[in-house]
């Protein structure tokens, strides 16, 4: 993680490498076929790409970076759209909505192209199991993200879980609590039932009304899944008198959450998995508040994601020397890393298409958030 004050080291320092001069004469063009509007608003990782390439462009050093953002409104096929219109404007790195239905298209479109896809929210694995040479993810993958609230969930003391699963959202929202199930158990724990749901849910009813059938009561229950959605699930949950842990993934990590959720209490036996610990004094919260004190509407650990993407391909644009599409993305490849805002340093040599980094887990102490771990799990299921 890094500061404004170590952003500038780091800059300074890449900025040192042969090939400068060349590459500040050329223009780096993003195209970010974005979810201003509709169930993806949240996650959206806009503001921050906006405010990282305010910063970069303001140093002057390297490529000028241009940023194309147009409305998906949360619909994959127009995000296909759109990335194609960015394409043809010459764009060298693109994205769309952070799911396979609009990435894959995306990686199809752009290899003729040899723009590279750099989903920097992307956590589902058909798209590391695909292989695509030119897809980047900015985060690591669902099954990294299970086990480490598995292991967190174990050693706060639950031994029984249920998992709550939907098809809607593709392997995040039906499998990544599978793999919650398989660590868990690995752990010692035992997944004691099943239950689907949809996107869009506000009455969990039919779903509490099977959890307050089963004796003894599941103590923790797992769900990957998007806000409101997830907080009014708290809410009901403990409206109805469990007293369970309630575990999530990063999409529960919106400063939202705690305020659908309203009760500070309720929030006291939730968990999530995330990208980078936000709302806990960390570095990324620096630079966060650097950007609103900007103008910047950024949110959370999304928005940083997004400046990681930018402040990546644009030291991988500097270290090339050039802004050719196949020479930024073998420099975003390549050994050593490129600098990050939710790392010090983000590698893809190791794994390919995803990259190496911890993994924190958010709990909260009255209505706060508290870093609960922050490492890689010690298992991982197998997903490969």
């Amino acid at each position: 993680m890094t500061s404004d004050i170590t952003f500038g080291l780091t800059l300074c320092a890449a900025l040192a490498l042969p090939g400068v001069t060349q590459a500040q004469e050329a223009e780096l063009k993003i195209g970010i076929a974005a979810s201003l509007t509709g169930a993806y608003a949240p996650y959206a990782e806009v503001e921050g790409a906006r405010c990282m390439a305010e910063k970069l462009n303001a140093a002057g050093q390297g490529p000028k970076v241009t940023l194309l953002v147009e409305d998906t409104r949360s619909e994959p096929q127009l995000s296909v759209t759109i990335a194609q219109k960015f394409l043809d404007q010459g764009a060298q790195v693109i994205t769309g909505i952070p799911f396979p239905d609009s990435l894959i298209p995306l990686a199809q479109l752009a290899a003729p192209y040899g723009a590279t896809v750099f989903s920097a929210p992307n956590t589902q694995v058909e798209m590391q199991v695909a292989g695509f040479e030119n897809f980047l993810a900015g985060a690591v993958p669902d099954p990294v993200n299970g086990a480490a609230t598995a292991e967190a969930a174990y050693k706060a003391g639950a031994r029984s879980a249920l998992l709550m699963t939907s098809a809607d959202a593709g392997s995040w929202s039906e499998m990544l609590p599978e793999w919650f199930g398989q660590s868990f158990e690995h752990h010692g724990g035992r997944v004691v039932g099943r239950l689907t749901h949809t996107m869009g849910t506000n009455d969990w009813s039919p779903q509490i009304a099977q959890i307050k059938a089963m004796d003894p009561a599941p103590d923790a229950i797992m769900i990957s899944s998007v806000l409101p959605d997830v907080g009014i699930l708290i809410r009901q949950l403990q409206a109805n008198g469990y007293q369970g842990w309630i575990i999530g993934s990063d999409g529960f990590d919106d400063p939202s959450l705690e305020g659908t959720v309203a009760d500070a209490a309720a929030l006291d036996k939730v968990l999530f998995a995330t990208h980078g610990p936000t709302g806990l004094g960390s570095s990324i919260d620096t630079f966060l508040a650097g950007c609103r004190d900007a103008g910047f509407k950024v949110q959370g650990i999304f928005d940083a994601l997004g400046a990681d993407m930018v402040l990546e391909s644009h030291a991988a644009a500097v270290k090339a020397g050039s802004t050719d599409p196949a020479a930024i993305r073998a420099a975003l490849r390549a050994e050593g890393g490129n600098p990050g805002i939710t790392a010090p340093v983000i590698s893809y040599a190791e794994n390919g298409g995803f990259p190496v980094k911890t993994v924190p887990v958010i709990g909260f102490k009255d209505g706060k958030r508290v870093l609960v771990a922050d490492s890689l799990p010690s298992f991982v299921p197998d997903w490969r």
